[in-house]
């Protein structure tokens, strides 16, 4: 695992392009809302895997996300299985 603090923005580009479906087409804004979502989760602890499975699952409710790990105490794997 990657640790989170150690991330650059290349390792967060790549990250979102791996959490790409190849026959879905997105636009540029589509793409930057992706990577804003998978920053914001892997900013509130949860592993690049689930971050980014999380991020194209536009029916998370990142805000549920969030308060399942920050106020909640919910370990980010289970937090993510809840959620999807």
């Amino acid at each position: 695992m990657i640790p989170r603090d150690d991330l650059t923005e290349l390792e967060i580009g790549l990250a979102v392009l791996d959490a790409l479906d190849p026959d879905e087409e997105l636009t540029p804004e589509e793409l930057d809302l992706r990577a804003w979502r998978f920053r914001q989760l892997v900013e509130h602890s949860y592993e690049i895997e689930d971050a980014m499975e999380l991020a194209r699952a536009m029916h998370v409710d990142l805000e549920q996300a969030r308060m399942l790990t920050k106020e909640l105490g919910c370990p980010p794997a289970l937090a993510a299985r809840i959620l999807l």
